[in-house]
């Protein structure tokens, strides 16, 4: 899959990640965020929002699996 973004083409590729993946990620972009030292913007704001990205993930996967997850587990 291809995108325009700020007049350059991106690529988008896919993934495969246990759902301990997906928090270990999100707990990383969780980091970046809260330690940002500055510089690009648009940076930034893209790691934010993968950040949000991958704890939508990990909200739907609780959703999903309502039963088997503990609770506060994310």
């Amino acid at each position: 899959m291809e995108e325009e973004f700020n007049g350059e083409e991106r690529e988008y590729y896919s993934i495969e990640l246990p759902i301990e993946g997906i928090r270990l990620v999100h707990k990383a972009f969780k980091i970046a965020v809260d330690k940002w030292s500055g510089g690009d913007p648009v940076e930034q704001e893209e790691l934010i929002a993968m950040r949000d990205n991958f704890f939508r993930i990990i909200l739907e996967h609780q959703f999903n699996n309502i039963d088997t997850d503990r609770p506060g587990d994310y």
